[in-house]
């Protein structure tokens, strides 16, 4: 008797789930355009710039991000956050689907939430079918996840091109392993130049973008038949991920601080890029100090922390998060002066921001790491500043 209980019963969870699947379906072919976006750094700001282009070309279109904080973005352009009760389950985007063809969108743009390779590529399979693919570009990271090479990560990202589709991305040095996945699919593989993008169209944004991310937008929307300047327009008005590059300036007593959130970049070759892009800013006179956030759960990124500090000339070295001790001991042992390093494991703000002001009348903050947890807590208390218009002289981009 059991026995037949227990076949009636995977019987019924098979037929519910051939009959979910089809409604999934019926709901994808509600949504014409749909574009699915993956790569190491960059997917949330090209999702919303793509976005944004769209929607000021008057498309309705549904803009769903996972980075920093998840968004799911309306038509009107108006976004709301994605409340998790447990960890990100790729599930999410059978009701992000749902939700979209029930609002009546003609478009769906949405980040790659899975690091697992397999998980990637049931996204895009099964869950999202995107005839539309970008990989913005392919890095060192997760490689516990996707690696244990640069290529196996490539492979990995490469699990969102559409077969028989197109795939735009702005990855140079591993193109031609892109391009033997695209083969492979019959994908239309598109490199897109960041040359393509003028320093007048960038200065437009009121934060700091990359030529890439815009680049890679502007590509996708020529694909679709939208004007440039259309599109541009769009992507100036959008709003930007949380986690975006911003450079605060801030003033406590006779201290301007001049701090750049650079924590979302948690990769070495995102971060160099980023300090290499914004070094030219700073002050001649301002004295420069490095944060660096580390998470418990993210132990082989902690231990790429010091690889990457040691190579930014500054007088401070702060260490906040867990994992600091190893940080620390290898800071030393690749030669940095043990006076130069601070530890602030429990990363209170204001013992930070207060000890950082005491350390001249000019000081430029560059943080790195990780903006989980402690370093949410930093940037908000930075904002929490200037919205309180206490301490604020000013903003930068």
């Amino acid at each position: 008797m059991a026995q037949i209980v227990i076949s009636v019963l995977v019987v019924l969870v098979l037929l519910w789930w051939i009959f979910e699947y089809r409604r999934h379906n019926r709901f994808l072919e509600q949504i014409p355009v749909r574009i699915h976006i993956n790569g190491s750094r960059g997917k949330s700001s090209v999702t919303r710039l793509i976005g944004g282009a769209l929607r000021q070309a008057g498309m309705r279109v549904v803009t769903k991000t996972t980075g920093t904080n998840a968004r799911f973005i309306y038509p009107d352009g108006h976004e709301e956050p994605i409340v998790r009760t447990g960890p990100a389950d790729i599930k999410e985007q059978r009701w992000v689907v749902r939700k979209t063809a029930k609002l009546g969108a003609e478009a769906l743009v949405t980040e790659c939430m899975a690091i697992d390779p397999e998980l990637q590529w049931i996204l895009q399979h099964k869950f999202i079918k995107a005839p539309i693919a970008v990989i913005t570009n392919v890095r060192e990271d997760h490689l516990d996840v996707m690696g244990p090479t640069i290529d196996d990560v490539a492979d990995a990202l490469c699990g969102v091109m559409p077969e028989g589709g197109v795939c735009f991305t702005a990855e140079s040095k591993l193109l031609s392993k892109l391009e033997e996945n695209a083969k492979s699919l019959r994908c239309k593989l598109i490199y897109v130049s960041p040359d393509l993008v003028s320093d007048d169209e960038m200065e437009r944004f009121s934060y700091i973008e990359h030529k890439e991310n815009v680049a890679l937008a502007l590509a996708v929307a020529q694909h679709l038949g939208i004007e440039r300047s259309v599109a541009l327009q769009g992507m100036w008005s959008c709003k930007p991920d949380p986690g975006v590059l911003r450079i605060f300036k801030v003033q406590i007593g006779d201290c301007i601080i001049e701090f750049a959130n650079a924590f979302a970049a948690n990769d070495p070759q995102s971060t160099l890029m980023i300090w290499n892009m914004i070094r030219e800013r700073i002050s001649k006179d301002a004295r420069v100090v490095v944060i660096a956030n580390s998470r418990k759960d993210r132990p082989q990124r902690a231990m790429q922390i010091p690889d990457v500090m040691h190579k930014i000339p500054a007088e401070k070295y702060i260490i906040v998060g867990t994992l600091t001790k190893p940080i620390v001991l290898k800071l030393r042992k690749l030669g940095v002066e043990g006076e130069k390093v601070w530890e602030f494991p429990e990363g209170k703000p204001e013992e930070i921001i207060r000890f950082i002001s005491n350390l001249g009348d000019r000081v430029f903050v560059f943080a790195m790491g990780n903006i989980g947890g402690v370093g949410h807590r930093i940037v908000d208390y930075i904002e929490s500043m200037i919205k309180a218009g206490k301490t604020n002289i000013g903003g930068m981009k």
